[in-house]
């Protein structure tokens, strides 16, 4: 109910906040103030809106000074129409960046918020007026602040009880605050006021440089804290991302992290990571853009004019680089953060690639004999505690030696890789894939009953079956069997003699296959 009241909200404050008053200029065409003058509030209002104070979750502009002043000496008309203009002015400024990045979006949203917050001083003004002609008129001057502030404070009440937003934190956090800090700087409007109607323009010159200069002050000290929290965040976020890189080992996963987290950590367009290794066998490029990880090995990205390169090294060795497209250019801080963050990256990386080829079978690609006994005592330990099941299945390929007497040891290697990509291909992610030694292979299916292991046996067999071998004018074809095996609570079969019962299923079929 809220979000479809807030729209229609917005749009009344708009329609009555800048209609409104250009209306009561039409109709009584009051005075006002004469274009000099006028030129003069208008300027440095402009000034003062766009070098704003930063306090806590308030923003504090010294314009509503100007704002309060106009009031005071022109009546609620003109200064609600001034408002009004000043905003628009301001808002548009801050739009024109989204223009440049052409983020229609944002600039959208900038121009629909500089309308409203036109509309909102617009009733302000027009409320205060109104009110004002009916306090005494030794004090008009001095109760016309508090009733400023508790209008204005009425707009913003409502638009965060709109948005859903917990109205005692706004209170607590912005608008206590910013209440305050409006009730010690209106009165410079009643200064300026008093020194406008004796001397004229000349006479508040100076007081308006003065507010001029000071906000620039606070907003260039507004922005230094605002940077330094950044800095603080930042160092915290790196500390984070290290952390959480520093606990993953798996190759694949680790380089899907990093570029999630560079993304994320600076705000880039576009992270490409490019890994090459000749030692380990490693030739990587991927690329994440905050939709998909893409790979690049085929299809080097283009430069960007913008786009910053880290190298990365591992034991005073360059193992690739890191290239960050930022939507903006980095700053110098920025840069010496992303610098250090790409020194943990290299070190994880590191690690992960010695924990690669502790793991991976350097030939096929495949997990290694060690690691798939580790993995088969903790698939066999999580099938005993869950009450589940799983299957294996050993694979040898039958004529290799045949193939590496005739055709070469080369295109054996070729026949084990080819076998080796069939059992990844049709394999699922949480399958156990490994190279057992020499010409044989093993799976460990979690989930799987024995009828879908053969399935899985007879299709690999059948792919295989179909890959024809060729070298110096010979080809070939191989065969492979296979023995398979489910495991589960109730099977026969102690833990020790799984294996030892996978193999000798394997060697009945290539019995009866030599047969």
């Amino acid at each position: 109910m809220k979000k479809q009241l807030m729209p229609i909200y917005e749009a009344l404050v708009i329609i009555l906040g800048i209609g409104l008053p250009l209306a009561h200029v039409l109709v009584i065409r009051p005075a006002f103030p004469p274009i000099t003058d006028s030129t003069v509030f208008i300027l440095t209002s402009i000034i003062c809106a766009l070098v704003y104070i930063s306090l806590k979750n308030t923003i504090l502009s010294f314009e509503v000074v100007i704002y309060f002043f106009i009031l005071l000496v022109f009546g609620s008309i003109v200064a609600s129409v001034m408002a009004i203009i000043t905003l628009l002015i301001v808002w548009s400024m801050k739009s024109v960046k989204y223009i440049l990045r052409k983020d229609r979006t944002e600039f959208w949203l900038t121009i629909k918020t500089g309308f409203y917050n036109a509309g909102v001083y617009g009733l302000m003004y027009l409320f205060a007026g109104i009110l004002m002609v009916n306090y005494p008129r030794n004090a008009q001057w001095i109760l016309a602040i508090p009733t400023v502030i508790i209008i204005n404070e009425l707009f913003f009440s409502l638009h965060t009880l709109l948005k859903g937003q917990s109205y005692w934190t706004y209170l607590r956090e912005e608008a206590i605050i910013s209440d305050l800090m409006e009730m010690l700087i209106y009165p410079i409007g009643i200064s300026m006021t008093l020194l406008y109607d004796e001397y004229g323009l000349v006479s508040i010159i100076p007081l308006a440089i003065s507010i001029s200069v000071f906000s620039y002050i606070g907003y260039l000290m507004s922005q230094y804290q605002d940077k330094m929290k950044q800095r603080i965040t930042e160092e915290e976020d790196l500390n984070e991302i290290a952390r959480k890189l520093e606990g993953i080992l798996d190759f694949e996963q680790l380089i899907a992290t990093i570029l999630r987290k560079v993304r994320s950590f600076i705000g880039a367009e576009e992270v490409t990571i490019r890994l090459e290794d000749q030692e380990q066998g490693i030739d990587v490029m991927r690329s994440y853009d905050g939709n998909r990880i893409r790979n690049l090995n085929f299809a080097v990205p283009p430069k960007s004019i913008n786009a910053v390169e880290l190298p990365l090294v591992t034991r005073e060795r360059e193992i690739g680089v890191l290239i960050v497209k930022p939507k903006d250019p980095l700053d110098k801080e920025t840069l010496v953060l992303l610098t250090n963050l790409v020194k943990h990256i290299s070190l994880c990386l590191a690690n992960a690639m010695l924990y690669k080829i502790s793991i991976e079978d350097t030939l096929t690609g495949l997990y290694t004999r060690r690691y798939f006994e580790h993995k088969l005592t903790e698939g066999i330990a999580e099938v005993q505690r869950e009450n589940g099941k799983l299957a294996i299945v050993l694979f040898d390929i039958d004529n290799l030696k045949d193939v590496n007497d005739q055709l070469g040891h080369k295109m054996g290697d070729q026949v084990l890789k080819n076998f080796s990509q069939i059992l990844k291909i049709h394999s699922r992610k949480k399958d156990i894939i490994a190279r057992w030694g020499g010409d044989e292979f093993v799976a460990i299916i979690p989930g799987a009953t024995d009828d879908e292991a053969r399935v899985f046996g007879e299709r690999m067999k059948e792919l295989f079956s179909n890959e024809t071998f060729i070298a110096e004018n010979k080809n070939m074809k191989c065969t492979v069997s296979y023995g398979s095996l489910e495991y589960h609570l109730r099977s026969a079969i102690r833990d020790s003699e799984i294996f030892h019962e996978v193999d000798k299923r394997l060697l009945l079929m290539k019995k009866a296959v030599n047969r």
